[in-house]
């Protein structure tokens, strides 16, 4: 059945202007003058993030003395602002700009970057005129990935996030829109074209120039390309009720809900197909120790990055006492090959689900 389309929003940085090498010349810069010592992959891994959040990272992992983590993030941005003056546009944007005019539909800006430097950006470009609203996640509780920026842009266009297209260049910005229930458009680096966390977006592509009525159409009929036209994992599992396995998996862990019945609910699972299935109450699960704590056999969960990780313990822990822990947010192997952030938890009807980000994600099939 065919969705309804009413408005595509923009990330900023890497889909409208090719800012991300900027923005790794002032991190770095700072990492330099900080004596932090961070590396290429430290900068991958915080792709799409506030540069407040990415400081508050840097300072938790290498504490230093001297300017306060606000200071060294404004420093980052004010570096950022300059060097973007004179940019241009990537191509394609004036072109998918252009279509979703033509086609009727509202254009919107969600950015994880400052006001000041999102200002900045569409001054350089000359699209202060293009977008019908902006966003910067700036002063947002949550930025990206959680949904909360995607939320606020599609409220400030008067769409419902359903009937949005968002179009990203990174998996925590994809994260976000999807966790919005938006249908999301991947543009990724070239560096980064083959990484597989992409595979849970509609349409992938090279680049915004191959973003056309096709696409468009392909995206109202929820038809995937074959760039991301992946496996996706299926799992059925017993609840002793719908309306706490509603509660958990659709409020707590942002799945959006597909078809129904009086005795089971689909879920969409960050692009996965999860099932509840009302059902008598499962046998005891035989249990291992992993780092002194009973953890059941027979679990599941998901690899996520890391900040859609500290994304979704926030959402966990923010349920206090109706979170039901088998072990609460930890890091294993620190330090060594597989280096990862963990957590266990059991669902409402007693499923074991595990949550996890490598430290560094070439490490998950590593020996």
């Amino acid at each position: 059945m065919e969705r309804p389309v009413h408005a595509v929003i923009f990330d900023m940085d890497g889909v409208l202007v090719e800012s991300e090498s900027l923005w790794r010349r002032a991190e770095q810069d700072a990492s330099d003058r900080l004596g932090l010592g961070l590396r290429e992959a430290d900068f991958e891994g915080t792709m799409g993030v506030r540069m407040r959040e990415v400081a508050q990272i840097w300072y938790e992992r290498s504490p230093w003395e001297g300017p306060s983590v606000d200071e060294v993030a404004n420093s980052v941005v004010d570096q950022v602002v300059e060097l973007v003056k004179g940019a241009e546009a990537l191509p394609g944007v004036h072109e998918t700009i252009a279509l979703a005019r033509a086609n009727g539909l509202c254009i919107g800006l969600c950015t994880s970057s400052d006001t000041v430097l999102m200002n900045a950006v569409l001054d350089s470009l000359d699209l202060n005129d293009a977008f019908d609203a902006t966003h910067s996640a700036e002063n947002d509780e949550f930025g990206k990935p959680h949904p909360m920026p995607y939320l606020k842009a599609a409220a400030k266009l008067g769409v419902d996030p359903g009937a949005c297209v968002a179009i990203e260049d990174t998996v925590s910005g994809a994260v976000s829109a999807k966790a919005a229930h938006m249908r999301v458009v991947a543009v990724p680096d070239p560096a980064n074209s083959g990484d597989g966390r992409f595979g849970f977006v509609d349409l992938s592509l090279e680049s915004l120039t191959q973003f056309d009525g096709a696409a468009l159409q392909a995206l109202r009929q929820g038809r995937r390309t074959p760039s991301v036209s992946r496996p996706r994992f299926h799992r059925a599992f017993p609840v002793d009720e719908l309306a706490d396995a509603r509660w958990f998996y659709g409020e707590v862990l942002g799945c959006r809900e597909g078809r129904s019945a009086d005795s089971w609910i689909d879920f969409d699972l960050y692009g996965h197909q999860v099932v509840a299935h009302l059902a008598p109450a499962p046998v005891p699960a035989a249990t291992n120790v992993v780092d002194g704590h009973d953890v059941p056999a027979e679990h599941w969960g998901l690899l996520l990055h890391p900040a859609a990780w500290r994304d979704l313990v926030a959402r966990l822990e923010a349920q206090g006492d109706r979170i039901r822990w088998i072990m609460k947010p930890t890091t294993r192997f620190a330090g060594a090959v597989g280096e990862q952030h963990t957590c266990f938890v059991l669902d409402p009807a007693g499923n074991a689900l595990e949550f996890k980000a490598f430290a560094n994600d070439d490490d998950v099939f590593a020996r």
